[in-house]
Formats: structure tokens, sequence, C-alpha cells
């Protein structure tokens, strides 16, 4: 009963708030997600939190009419790459090959993510509401990391939602976290005050929930973060991570890890020799054969799991159905070409945007807007590098990183040019001492 209050104060206090500032409307929605209370508290999932959080967002944000940050570029082209997957998709009901109505009822969860997103742009107009923002959503994730770990065990969360092959979010619970990872490390290092604290706390928590889900795809991912962590940032960013990286990576390896999970992920060795990772060769060529026949529209949004008893043999299937296991073919396969080019190029194209503000980096006087920036990228690297094996190509927050990309990119572009006027101003001072 308690469990029951306390998330529905949440989602009252939510809603309103997002009436009063809708900067609110967007923690809300967000945190909707993050808490999900639908699983922590499933006396009041008959209230669909996340859609009435949703609708007020979008109502107060009609009501305020919030103009956004003006653009600098074409940075709005990534989110309209999502637009363009979601029609695609939408339409895709008229082909589908199996049900329509599976096609209808599924894209209609991500046009709501997009929609969210969208609206989101336009409503963080400020470095100090970003800020507040990424510190709800850091809360948010521990908050989940916690609960997949110790939730059942404290008996607040039922068993099927922790551990191995649960989740206690919308989506699946280690790409959720590995999304999460990077910007945690880099808050916890040059993050000051809240931010830093709670990132400090939130990561062996994020590194222990994904150890606890046993997905080789989860370790894959986090070692190539690291691995673009060490590469790629500034090198002086990078040896300041480096004690940060070393800790968790002993907390991970001597701690956190059973011996069991490390007789798991050396599969990834030898995959022809593990049941599981030997499938993923024959599902993809199955998914070869999919697509080829279906290469420029597909055979209908999430229809490939009906459509693979035709490519597949029964005992590959599990009660009829098999999943593509891989983010790329699941959307070359079911939406075709056609789908898949703006669907990627939209992520790509925020990494692009992220990217470009990690390239324009001034170590003399580093960002919050930067470190954000560089998180969130790193972020979407270990995510992609994750659907070669695992068909998470619906996970909200990584819908997020895109708007985020759109938002700091606009940030950086108006410090830049406050920087800028702040210079010019120097100058004149100096010219003017100088000619008197």
């Amino acid at each position: 009963m308690l469990k029951v209050i306390l998330y529905a104060t949440l989602t009252v206090v939510g809603m309103i708030a997002t009436f009063v500032n809708p900067l609110y409307g967007v923690i809300a929605s967000l945190e909707g997600y993050l808490l999900n209370p639908s699983v922590m508290a499933s006396e009041i999932t008959i209230f669909r939190v996340q859609l009435c959080v949703t609708v007020a967002f979008l109502v107060s944000w009609i009501v305020k009419r919030e103009r956004g940050l003006a653009p600098v570029g074409n940075e709005v082209g990534a989110l309209i790459c999502l637009w363009i997957f979601v029609t695609i998709g939408s339409l895709s009901a008229f082909w589908a090959l199996a049900s329509s109505e599976v096609a209808l009822e599924s894209i209609y969860e991500v046009f709501k993510t997009v929609l969210v997103v969208s609206v989101m742009v336009r409503v963080i107009r400020t470095e100090r509401g970003m800020s507040v923002v990424m510190l709800a959503m850091i809360i948010g994730v521990w908050h989940a990391a916690f609960l997949h770990t110790f939730g059942n065990r404290l008996g607040y969360v039922p068993a099927a939602y922790t551990g191995r092959n649960g989740s206690v979010l919308p989506d699946a619970q280690e790409a959720v976290m590995v999304l999460f990872f990077p910007s945690l490390v880099l808050l916890a290092t040059l993050g000051k005050g809240v931010e830093r604290i709670v990132s400090w706390g939130a990561m062996p928590f994020v590194l222990n929930s994904v150890v606890s889900t046993y997905e080789r795809t989860g370790f894959v991912s986090l070692v190539v973060e690291s691995i673009i962590i060490l590469l790629f940032l500034p090198k002086r960013i990078t040896l300041r991570l480096l004690p940060c990286l070393v800790a968790g990576g002993c907390i991970f390896v001597f701690r956190l890890t059973p011996e069991n999970y490390w007789q798991r992920v050396d599969t990834i060795s030898a995959p022809t020799q593990e049941a599981s990772a030997n499938s993923r060769f024959v599902i993809n060529q199955a998914s070869k054969r999919m697509f080829l026949d279906h290469p420029i529209l597909g055979v209908g949004y999430r229809n490939y799991p009906y459509i693979s008893p035709m490519y597949l043999d029964s005992n590959f299937l599990t009660e009829g159905k098999r999943s593509a296991h891989n983010s790329y073919f699941t959307v070359l396969c079911e939406t075709g070409i056609a789908g898949f080019v703006p669907w990627i190029s939209a992520f790509l194209g925020a990494a692009w945007l992220l990217r470009r503000i990690r390239k324009q980096i001034d170590m003399q006087r580093l960002t919050k807007v930067e470190i954000y920036a560089m998180g969130f990228e790193v972020g979407l690297y270990g995510w992609l590098s994750g659907g070669c094996f695992q068909a998470h190509h619906e996970v909200d927050p990584a819908y997020w990183f895109v708007g985020f990309a759109v938002v700091l990119t606009r940030l950086h572009q108006m410090r830049q040019e406050r920087w800028n006027r702040g210079g010019e101003q120097e100058a004149r001072a100096i010219a003017e001492v100088a000619v008197g």
C-alpha cells in the first residue's frame, strides 16, 4: 500500500508540476519510464501512468507554447529522420504479411516516444534546464539498477522482473544501463556537486544490474564503451577518467561477477560451440533471405517473429516464433530499405552532432554541455554495438539521446556565441586602453 501511495503521489505531483513549467513535464515523462510504477506498484497499472504523464506534458506545452532554441544548422535532420521512420512503420500496416494490427500497435509506441522527444527539444532551453533533466535521469537509472538487483530480496519487486532475463524497465535492462554508463563515468570524474555524488553512487549498481542479466551483449557494449573512452576522448580527459575506469573495472571483475558469469562470457570467443550463440548465425542467414525477399518495404513493422517460421526450422523457434536478435536485421526486414535508412541515419546523425561538440572542446573552459555530449555519444556507440546481438531498436532512452543531441548542439552554439561576444568586448577594452 505504501508503494502505491508513493508512486501515485509522484505521478500526481509530476502532472501538476508540468502545468507550472513544461520542463517538469519532461522530467515527469522520463521518470515515468525509469521509475516504471507499473512494476513497482502493480496496483496502479490501470491508470496508465506513463500515458497520463505524457498527455499532461503535451497539453502543458500546447498551453505554454514554448518555442525552443533557435536552430544553428541542420541538426533537426536527426529528428526528421525519426519521423520518417515512424511514418514508414505506420504505413507498413498496409503491406504487413502477418498482422496489420501488430504493426500499428507497435509503431504507436515508437510514435509516442518520438513525439515526446520532439516536444522535449522545444522545452529544454538552458544549460540549467538540461542539468536538472540529467540529474533526474541519473536518479531514475540508479532507482532502476538498485531495484533490479535488490528489489526482490527486499520484497519490493516480483522475482519475474529481477535478475537474469528480468527488467524493471519497459525495455531490456542492460540496454538502458549501457546507454547511461558513460555519462556516469564522466560526471563522477568531471561533474560537480550533487551530479558527481549521485553518479558515483549509481555506478556500481548500474554495473551490477548489467551483470545480473547475464547478457553477453551488455558485457560487449561495456567493453566497446571503455575502449572508445580510452582511445577517442581528449587525452587530458582520458587521463582524468582512468582512476574511475580502473575502480569500476576492479569492482566489476572482483566483486560483482560470479564465476558462472565469466563462463557465459567465455562463449563469445567460441560462438559456434554454444547453442544460443551458434543459433545467431542461422537466424542471421534467415534474416538475409527475408530481406532479399522484401528489400524495399519489408514484411511489416514487428511482423518478423510471425514470418520467421517461413525461414527457420521448427527447432529454432520458441512457441512458433523467433526474434531476429539483431536491431539492424529487425528494422531492415520489417521496414525494408525505406525504413532502415532514416532509422539508422537518425542515430548516426545524433552521434555526429555529439562528436562535433566533442571536437570543439576547450579544456580551459570545459562545460556541462560538452560533458553530457561525450557521455551520450559514447552511450550511443555502446547501444549500437549491442544491436548486433540483440533487437534493442525500440529502447526509449536511445531516442531521447537523439533529442538531446539537438538540444546540446544549440546550447553549445549559444555558449560559443556568448564567449565570442565576451572576447570581442575584452579585445575592445584592451584596444581602448592602448589608444589612451
